[in-house]
Formats: C-alpha cells, structure tokens, sequence
C-alpha cells in the first residue's frame, strides 16, 4: 500500500503558540522508513495524528491506496484497521496478565500462532518471567513493555512511531528497532517515525522529513538532508556542523564556493602534507566521546570549527586539514 498526504492544514482553534500544521504534502512508499524531526513543539505528533485520522482536517487529504482517510467527525472509533499509530501514551489491560495483553491482540489467530507470537514479544522486551503477572502489579516501565509488545503483536501496513522506546534503556531499544525493521520490510510496512534523537533517525530511516512550525522545510535521503540541508538554521537537529567562510581556507586551498560552506565535522580531516591542505587551525579544545575526538579549532580569521578526529590533538598547537566534500548516498 502507498500512503499520499496531500496539502494537508489543521489548525487547533485558540491557540498562539503552535496553530497546526500548513500545506504538507508526501508520499511513502511500500517498505520505506521516514524519519520525522523537527524541534518542539513543531507539528510533528500533530501530523501523525492527522494521517491516523485522529483529528478533522480543515484541508486536504490523506490517502491509503484509494480510499481516504477520515477524522473522528465521520467514524465512530478514529483510526484505520491497515493502520497502527505507537505513541508515549501507553494502554495496558490492568486486570489481565502480561501474557493476556498480547493475546488480546491476536484474536482470530490459532492457539499456536498466538503463543509463537506472543513468546517471541516476551524474549524481545524481557518480559518472561513476568508473563503470569497482572499488569496492576507492574512499574510504569514494565507497563510501558506491556504496551509495545500489545501495539507490535501485528505489524499493519503503515506503522506510526511517535517516539515509544524513549524512555527504555539503549540496548533494548536496538533491539526493538532491528525487530521493527526486519518485520517492515517482510511485510513491505511503511513507517513514520519521529524521534529527537539524530542518531536514531540517520540509523533507521530511509528518508527524513524536517517540520518547523507547522510547515514542511524539506523532505528527502537522509544523506541530502544531512550533509547539504536547504535550512541550516534547522541543520542542528542532525548534529554538529560547521559554516566554513572564504577567508579561513589557506591560500594553497583550491577549494571553490560562493559565500559559505555547510560543513559536518567529519567532512574536515587531519592531513600531515603542508603543501596541499586547506586549513590550518589551532586547537581551543579536545575531548573523546566514546566514538572519536571532538575538536573545537579557530581558523585564522577567528572562526570556529568543529572537527572529528581520530587522535588526540594538543591544545594550543596548529595543525592542517583537508577538506572532503563528497558524501555517499
């Protein structure tokens, strides 16, 4: 199935802070993962809610294959049975065990398939050993486990992420994202996912999607959007970056651009040639982050850079860097 938003608005009625979201508009293919982000506040849950059919639209529409998508004014229950929307606001029967929950969901399935499934759901969230408990006698966390597991018992055909692992420890939440991943695109699954975390959208998206406002900025491969965004102002959402001016480059740089140059830190790297290199920085600072060493440098002109580096660079000193523009899709 092919999901379209066409030119989609709606507005919340006596609001100053966020109105709604304006004129959106995209596609989302068979299997294909977008990544939506945006800072606060942006529209991002708004929209979700508005393709799940959770709010009435002012105009526009959304579209699933050929038939629309209606809000709460024309269905009794809001929602689309080829749809599933997993958001922070977690529902678990209190009364039924663990187990139950996901059983809840499977109904119409074979006793076999339903305990295939639900077996498979308690290993991945770690939640056997409590399967024979009521859900009442769960902490939050555990509940919040609960949920997923209910929401994720059937993959539809478009998935509706609004940041549900956030507040589950890393390890799990890798785990999560390779079974939500390896059932999407077996089941040729489209999925929205928001999240604030860059790493999270750049790992598993396919295409990212940035909101400001209301308003789609820009829509396209995760790698475009990355290293040559349209809005640099927003371009901090994916992490750290740099705007390289004319006077920083070395006079034996044959680097050419127009005014600035958008920049992420790994595009600047450490060269030890003195006669081919196009900058020369001294170092304020240098601190390992478990991954590599963040740089902070000053070009001679005063501006400062950010730069990813292998080893550890002395403070104080100049060092030289070459600059490598290309990136891969």
């Amino acid at each position: 199935m092919i999901l379209r938003v066409n030119n989609i608005a709606f507005n919340y009625p006596n609001q100053t802070y966020f109105k709604g979201i304006r004129n959106i508009s995209l596609q989302l293919n068979e299997g294909e993962i977008l990544g939506l982000v945006g800072k606060s506040g942006g529209g991002k849950t708004t929209l979700l809610k508005c393709i799940y059919g959770l709010e009435d639209l002012q105009s526009g529409e959304v579209m699933l294959d050929n038939q629309k998508i209606l809000g709460p004014s024309y269905n009794l229950i809001p929602g689309f049975e080829e749809m599933k929307l997993v958001s922070q606001e977690f529902y678990v029967l209190e009364n039924h065990t663990v187990e139950e929950n996901i059983f809840d969901k499977l109904i119409g399935y074979t006793n076999e398939a339903k305990q295939k499934r639900a077996t498979s759901l308690l290993r991945l969230l770690e939640l056997v050993n409590l399967k024979n408990t009521r859900a009442k006698h769960l902490s939050s966390g555990q509940k919040q486990r609960v949920a997923i597991a209910r929401a994720l018992a059937i993959i539809p055909k478009v998935l509706l992420l609004d940041e549900p692992f956030s507040n589950l420890d890393k390890l799990l939440t890798e785990k999560l994202f390779s079974f939500v991943i390896k059932e999407v695109k077996k089941n040729k699954t489209s999925v929205i996912l928001i999240t604030h975390l860059a790493e999270e959208a750049l790992k598993y998206a396919d295409t990212l999607l940035v909101l400001d406002n209301g308003r789609m900025v820009e829509q396209g491969e995760k790698w475009q959007v990355y290293y040559k965004p349209k809005n640099t102002r927003l371009a901090g959402l994916l992490g750290d970056f740099n705007l390289l001016r004319k006077n920083d480059l070395s006079k034996k740089s044959k680097l050419k651009f127009k005014s600035k140059l958008f920049l992420r830190p790994d595009k600047i790297k450490l060269t030890a040639s003195k006669t081919n290199y196009d900058l020369e920085l001294t170092i304020i600072n240098c601190t390992y982050n478990g991954k590599c060493f963040e740089v902070l440098g000053e070009t001679k002109s005063g501006n400062s850079l950010m730069v990813h580096s292998h080893k550890k660079l002395e403070v104080d000193k100049s060092f030289c860097f070459e600059i490598n523009d290309s990136f891969i899709y």
